[in-house]
């Protein structure tokens, strides 16, 4: 067994041992796929080799308690019995997954909010389809004041309809973390039920199941805890998971077994690499390693990197920030001047990102928000990164925005 290296705080150090990004690469889009360091990719090749030794041992035999150690690491870190936690391939299938265990009707209506990720609008859209629930939705205006301003949109769109309220713990575009405790709580006291998409939010920012309260609690663990790709969980309030099934049913679903069909159901969709859920608990360890004082320092470090990052954009350039200090984990979007020609050409979501990349070597995500805002550039701060990239983000996009003025 490899045994897991733990870098010097130096930035070229921690690069070139941890993770295997791109020399001369100036990555500043950790919170999109996340980078899987080499430590934990290794970790992967053993357990898959592992399986591909005596596949049927592995797959009748073996998995079950595999599973159960990455989920028992996983339920220490969002503070949530492990028994209540399914394993997924990413958050896009956990939310799919709980927005189909939810018990939908005519004229009922699920209330999300113009931050959400557009895979959930296109799941709730087929729900909808098939159901005849509708979507409501709450608008979160930015640059947003505060928390009270978040809960004040979405608690007043309550009605005597709704029965789900989704919200981003912390929105994929705009980059905020949502007060969602108190979205929870408020949507609790009228008996609705609440399904938080956390996908960007394990290794972000603290994750307290027993404080947050929500009935459906789904994530991705390819992004800020550096698990390989393929990861991700749902976490189910004991009450809802006689409704959970998985999207697909596998040859074993209908075998009578002592552990719960919530768990069984989940950890097996028939014959499938499971290898990338199963090195969580290892990319949980190796990731803590990385720093001393562990996760709290990890994310106090990149929070506060990214805070300072932030400033020097704006101060800089004509970016404004979306949201306060408070708001924000360890990624940070910023308001850009509309795109001059939103038809132009791009292999991403926008030329200007493409134009950072070709001339800068810099990738950061620029996206329009629909609704909320004309475009938005959101950064990522990790170990890796340092503060001489965001002065280099900030010359480029200057520049860049200098030659779509001139129509270059």
């Amino acid at each position: 067994m490899s045994t897991a290296p733990v870098v010097s705080s130096s930035f070229a150090a921690r690069r070139r041992v941890v993770w295997p990004l791109e020399a001369g690469l100036t990555y500043l889009n950790h919170g999109s796929y996340g980078s899987c360091p080499a430590y934990v990719l290794e970790r992967q090749d053993e357990i898959r080799a592992r399986m591909e030794r005596d596949p049927t041992r592995f797959f009748k035999v073996e998995l079950e308690a595999l599973c159960d150690r990455a989920r028992a690491s996983l339920g220490t870190l969002i503070h949530a019995p492990c028994e209540d936690i399914a394993l997924m391939p990413n958050g896009t299938v956990a939310m799919a997954v709980a927005l189909n265990a939810c018990e939908l009707g005519p004229g009922d209506e699920i209330l999300v909010t113009d931050h959400e990720y557009a895979a959930t609008m296109n799941e709730l859209a087929r729900i909808c389809a098939r159901t005849g629930a509708r979507v409501v939705q709450a608008h979160i205006a930015v640059p947003v004041s505060g928390e009270d301003a978040v809960v004040e949109a979405v608690v007043s769109r309550f009605t005597e309809r709704t029965r789900l309220v989704v919200v981003s713990h912390i929105a994929s575009a705009s980059a905020i973390v949502f007060p969602v405790g108190r979205i929870a709580e408020a949507a609790r006291e009228r008996g609705i039920e609440v399904l938080l998409d956390g996908a960007h939010t394990p290794g972000q920012v603290e994750i307290n199941i027993g404080e947050l309260g929500p009935t459906y609690y789904a994530a991705s663990c390819h992004k800020w805890l550096n698990a390989p790709k393929g990861t991700g969980f749902l976490y189910v309030h004991p009450q809802a998971q006689p409704r959970v099934r998985a999207l697909a049913q596998s040859c074993r679903v209908h075998i009578e077994r002592d552990r719960k069909s919530f768990l069984c159901d989940t950890d097996y969709v028939g014959t499938n690499d499971y290898t990338a859920n199963l090195v969580i608990p290892d990319a949980i360890e190796h990731m803590a390693a990385q720093v001393p004082g562990g996760w709290d320092e990890i994310r106090r470090l990149n929070h506060a990197k990214i805070v300072e990052a932030r400033s020097l954009i704006c101060a800089r350039t004509p970016a404004e920030a979306v949201a306060p200090e408070s708001m924000i984990g360890s990624m940070a979007s910023v308001l850009l001047p509309p795109a001059p020609d939103p038809s132009r050409p791009t292999r991403y979501d926008d030329a200007l990102q493409d134009a950072l990349l070709d001339r800068h070597g810099i990738q950061v995500p620029v996206w329009e928000m629909p609704g909320v805002a004309p475009r938005v550039m959101r950064m990522s701060a990790q170990l890796y990164n340092h503060m001489g990239e965001y002065e280099l983000l900030a010359e480029a996009l200057n520049e860049e925005l200098a030659r779509e003025s001139d129509g270059a």
